[in-house]
């Protein structure tokens, strides 16, 4: 069956933002930008150490998780600072709890992540 150009392109364009919203992030945001590049360290560490399937799964869905969740994070720290850009205790709590989202999930896939190491070790 032949998708119509039409269907073909909006399904590309939706795409398109989120590969945008991954290059942006990349470009203006220093917390991505580690998270993005932690995760390829992780990934470069265990390609050499040579996981099996299963454990791939887990690295691949914590990579995910937490580079999502940071990518959030951002966006509502950017969301914040828009409405509200003079100093806001809400706010400022508003970002905490954003923020330990992806320090509770961070702490978790490291944990994740050393217990596989440890089963190759």
């Amino acid at each position: 069956m032949k998708l119509p150009q039409e269907a073909l392109k909006k399904f590309v364009n939706k795409f398109k933002a989120a590969i945008d919203g991954i290059i942006v992030g990349l470009k203006t945001d220093r917390s991505i930008r580690v998270q993005w590049l932690i995760a390829l360290a992780v990934i470069l560490v265990f390609v050499i150490i040579g996981i099996d399937v299963f454990d791939w799964m887990l690295i691949i869905l914590c990579i995910g998780i937490v580079v999502s969740v940071e990518h959030i994070n951002s966006a509502i720290e950017e969301l914040a600072d828009f409405v509200e850009p003079k100093y806001s205790e809400h706010i400022k709590r508003i970002k905490d709890f954003s923020s330990a989202a992806v320090f509770i999930l961070s702490i978790a896939s490291t944990l994740i992540g050393l217990i596989i190491l440890l089963k190759y070790l």
